[in-house]
């Protein structure tokens, strides 16, 4: 029987998720807003924005196979929540230039990009430990990201736009506070990392997965860059972009708190292909021009796709590969979905945008999205897991 869910690590790992997702919902959203105020072309902003996937493609691995090889997340996490905090304040006082933001913009990410494979690793040691499910904490991230969505944009409209580089590091040194709180695993004999990522690579249910990641995680995050782009060709309001965003994020909470519903139900690996089906039908349906009020309304389909994908696949990767290698194997499926997957998504998707509209980018995304359900069916109902995995 589990631990009940409301003891101080509990809290302190929820407070870790909380202000971590926090700092992402207060950045990123206006953030193309605080570059073009400061004098950024399109063309730019579209190059700064690509600057964090390829960053992360080489720090999450990095950061992952640091904390494996030392046994030290928590105090790798911590270093990299303080250097965030710096990195904001540089990037806010000294990138007034196209090259310096640039530059400035990679070094944040390279600290940002650690945070999320990081924390899902100390996470999921809590989760075997205590027997809480995983969405129960992950919830905490998209509860974050949406109040913060509508804090930022509150603070925005009374101050400047310059204020959500504070709100981040304000929230990234809450989360800093929040970790000292969580235990951390250690492995009794160190552990060698690249001889465990060769038996990685040799695990054929993970690779496949992180093939399907790559085409159904990119779509997911680039949806982020080309909404705005979307909602307003489909008529509606600038005002309204926010105001989508919050529902979106807000729907993902409760579908990652039932996420452990849905895989008591049908199974790991179903519930991550339904999620995805209904992610490729969403793209989809987007590309076919709905109304600006058609939108908003089925704003939770958000989190039955995105939401309930992102708790479940956490899921599939930590009982796909070896304990010693958790942070490490988190790392590089974040880094190929969040990194690799997003850059391709972003960069074709705005080829096709300047080239046949917003709504084909979309149908793009369907199609990419669709492509992610060959290797995640072979994973479901072909290839399935052996009774150990190397520990």
């Amino acid at each position: 029987m589990g631990k009940p869910f409301w003891r101080r690590e509990s809290v302190c790992i929820s407070g870790l998720f909380l202000f971590i997702y926090f700092a992402l919902g207060a950045l990123y959203p206006l953030l193309s807003h605080y570059l073009k105020s400061i004098g950024m072309s399109g063309t730019q902003i579209g190059l700064i924005v690509s600057v964090g996937p390829i960053v992360a493609i080489f720090a999450q691995p990095f950061w992952g196979m640091l904390c494996d090889r030392f046994q030290m997340s928590r105090q790798v996490l911590s270093g990299i929540l303080l250097g965030a905090v710096a990195a904001s304040f540089l990037l806010l006082w000294g990138g007034k230039s196209f090259i310096a933001f640039a530059l400035l913009y990679g070094v944040l990410h390279f600290f940002q990009s650690g945070a999320v494979p990081i924390s899902d690793g100390l996470a999921l040691g809590y989760v075997t430990r205590t027997g809480i499910e995983f969405g129960r904490i992950r919830q905490w991230g998209a509860i974050g990201f949406a109040l913060a969505t509508l804090v930022a944009g509150m603070l925005v409209d009374a101050f400047w736009l310059g204020v959500i580089f504070y709100v981040y590091a304000f929230a990234q040194f809450s989360a800093f506070l929040f970790l000292q709180g969580v235990q951390t695993e250690r492995s009794v004999e160190a552990v060698n990392v690249f001889k465990g990522l060769s038996e990685l690579i040799r695990l054929p249910r993970y690779m496949l997965f992180l093939a399907s990641a790559f085409l159904i995680f990119g779509p997911i995050n680039a949806h982020n860059i080309f909404f705005g782009l979307l909602y307003e060709q489909l008529g509606g309001q600038i005002a309204g972009i926010g105001l989508a965003f919050l529902l979106f994020a807000g729907s993902e909470a409760p579908f990652m708190k039932w996420s452990g519903f849905f895989i008591k139900r049908l199974g790991l690996e179903k519930t991550i292909f339904i999620a995805a089906l209904v992610s490729s039908l969403r793209w989809f349906w987007y590309g076919t021009g709905p109304t600006p009020f058609a939108v908003l309304a089925l704003f939770f389909i958000q989190g039955f796709s995105a939401g309930l994908y992102l708790a479940s696949a956490t899921q599939f990767v930590r009982e796909n590969a070896p304990d010693t290698l958790r942070v490490t194997a988190l790392a590089v499926y974040t880094s190929m979905g969040l990194g690799l997957g997003s850059m391709a998504a972003n960069v074709v998707g705005g080829m096709l945008v300047d080239t046949y509209g917003v709504l084909r980018t979309y149908t793009f995304f369907g199609g990419l999205t669709v492509l992610g359900l060959v290797p995640l069916t072979l994973v479901t109902w072909f290839i399935k897991r052996k009774s150990t995995v190397l520990q």
